[in-house]
């Protein structure tokens, strides 16, 4: 794991990259059989800030070759949903806030 404090932007930006284990066996997400990454691509998620900094996690997400359904098939993260451009406790925050908004507006 690597990480970037960026002053040159404002807000500054805090960048965490998670590298996968080259020759790593990873769960296929058809059926959690454990198969050799294809290759690797770079995903990255929006976090929560760390204080004032907006944080960010760049990730290279291995692609799995499958017995029973061939390569291509992207590994899921634990951080945050298929899909998905920002990680799960971000997307939590968020909906507290929108929950938390309108019991105001309903008020």
């Amino acid at each position: 794991m690597d990480q970037d404090l960026d002053t040159s932007t404002q807000p500054h930006q805090l960048h965490l990259e998670v590298a996968g284990d080259r020759g790593a066996r990873y769960p296929c997400p058809q059926c959690a059989a454990l198969c050799p990454a294809h290759d690797f691509s770079e995903k990255r998620w929006r976090h929560l800030n760390f204080f004032q900094h907006e944080c960010y996690i760049t990730a290279s997400v291995p692609r799995v070759t499958g017995p029973e359904h061939g390569g291509g098939h992207l590994v899921e993260v634990p951080w945050a949903r298929k899909g998905s451009a920002f990680t799960l406790v971000f997307e939590k925050a968020a909906l507290a806030l929108v929950v938390e908004s309108h019991k105001v507006v309903l008020r």
